[in-house]
């Protein structure tokens, strides 16, 4: 894939380029795209931000240099891009966890590889090097419903869940559970407003075939082909907490993105819409104050085959 190539391509840039200075917008020309898709498809991909992978390499190389070398820390700290030998040497002990000059006398250090990008396909996934890009998924089965529609419905429908849960079963850590709103987060425009929002809860084989499961609804879960991936959460409001909504839309563009390079699928919203899986901790279920314990999350598009 040529865009592959090309990220390859900036990562060598980068690697050339870690005692000189770098240039990100160069990096991403390289890369054919966007500073701000280029950083956000490296920390989709990667889990680490381009800085820090910049940095872990830095200090990769400065610790194989004092190891092997006599050169002294503020020639380092001048040759990696740092103001002081202060600056540096904080630098170096967060990444190794101990200073320069222990590092030097007794090597234990750290080690960062470079980073290249190669993908596969594998059981129907597609495969960056040994991470999962892109699941590709058909969902077709039953699930439990708790379908509201209020101010704050994403709240509501999954607490009324947890309720649930907590009540009947106890193999809910294992469990699949997943939202989407049906008309969207916010049919009339953005801002706080009554809307529609399902939480659902996947059931299993013959579960629930009379319609009810614990005495809880039974519905059809949204069907079709997806393509799924993780959502980072590296969006913040201005008082510092974490936007999930921005950090969603941010993981949409990327899958979308993904699916345009993968080519021969294309967007399937007639009838269906994008889903958001959620993956609770045993706190978020057990815990007093369980809504401050963030689930993490997966994005799934609705695709389907492009039309000969």
């Amino acid at each position: 894939m040529e865009w592959l190539e090309k990220m390859n391509d900036a990562l060598r840039y980068i690697e050339e380029n870690l005692e000189n200075g770098i240039d990100y917008r160069m990096a991403a020309q390289i890369a054919c795209s966007s500073l701000t898709r280029f950083q956000k498809m490296f920390t989709f991909v990667t889990d680490i931000t381009i800085g820090d992978y910049v940095r872990y390499r830095k200090m990769t190389l400065a610790a194989q240099e004092l190891k092997e070398t006599d050169i002294k820390v503020i020639d380092l700290a001048a040759k990696y891009g740092y103001d002081s030998p202060d600056a540096f040497t904080r630098a170096f002990r967060a990444f190794h966890g101990i200073s320069p000059s222990d590092a030097r006398n007794n090597g234990k250090t750290r080690e960062y590889p470079p980073i290249s990008f190669q993908i596969s396909v594998q059981e129907g996934d597609t495969m960056l090097g040994g991470k999962t890009l892109i699941r590709m998924e058909q969902l077709h089965c039953r699930a439990v419903e708790f379908r509201v529609n209020c101010m704050e419905p994403e709240k509501h429908a999954w607490n009324l869940m947890r309720e649930w849960v907590l009540k009947n079963l106890r193999d809910y850590e294992v469990r699949r559970y997943i939202g989407y709103a049906p008309c969207g987060h916010h049919p009339e425009g953005e801002g706080e407003n009554v809307h529609e929002y399902c939480a659902l809860f996947l059931l299993h084989d013959d579960e629930g075939k009379d319609g009810e499961y614990f005495g809880a609804k039974v519905v059809d879960a949204p069907r079709g082909v997806f393509l799924v991936g993780d959502v980072v959460l590296n969006e913040y409001f201005e008082d510092c907490t974490i936007d999930i909504g921005l950090s969603m839309k941010n993981a949409s563009q990327t899958i979308y993105e993904c699916m345009k390079n993968m080519g021969g699928y294309e967007l399937d919203f007639d009838g269906r819409t994008y889903l958001e899986e959620h993956f609770f901790k045993k706190e978020w279920f057990t815990a007093d104050c369980h809504e401050a314990i963030l689930p993490e999350y997966r994005f799934w598009l609705p695709i389907k085959k492009q039309s000969v």
